[in-house]
Order: structure tokens, then sequence, then C-alpha cells
């Protein structure tokens, strides 16, 4: 059985250039619709914004810049097209 330590529970969640992706892929294959996606990069750039959760080192900015694109992909007037999801997957791999 493990043991989680009080410090150990304190450390931010990282995340990473590989989830986001995961979660593009999931919207792109169907099996996550648009307001899944949007509400999931929505609390992930915000869990950053507060320090519950950290950009993967090195790729802050793209994170950052990916997340803030997918959050508002339930809006039928910011929805993102399968290109344009493609591209910010292509954008996340360019480092």
């Amino acid at each position: 059985m493990a043991h989680q330590s009080d410090s150990s529970s304190q450390r931010a969640i990282i995340v990473t250039r590989a989830a986001v992706a995961h979660q593009i892929a999931a919207r792109l294959a169907g099996t996550l619709s648009d307001a899944a996606l949007a509400a999931w990069a929505f609390d992930q750039f915000y869990a950053e914004e507060l320090g519950s959760a950290a950009y993967e080192p090195g790729a802050e900015g793209v994170l950052a810049d990916v997340l803030d694109a997918l959050m508002f992909d339930d809006d039928p007037s910011f929805r993102l097209g399968e290109t344009e999801l493609r591209d910010l997957v292509a954008q996340l791999g360019a480092l």
C-alpha cells in the first residue's frame, strides 16, 4: 500500500504537452465533446494560475496558449475545427 506524505500531497500537478495532446486527440476521435474539452482546458489553465498545477518545464508558453484557445471551444463563435485542433497538437510537439 502506497503512503502519501504531507509534502507530496501539496505538490502541484504537472500539465504536460502529452496530456493536452491526448485530450485534443480524444476530441478529434469523437470520444470527448467540445464542452468537455473546453471545461478540461479551463480547469488546467486556472489550476496553473492558482498554483495548484504547473506547466511542463520548457513548455509553459505553448501550454498556456493552447489551453487558452481550447477553453473557449464550447462557444460556437470560437469553436475549433479539425485542422485548427491538429495545428494545436503540432504546436505542442514543436518546442
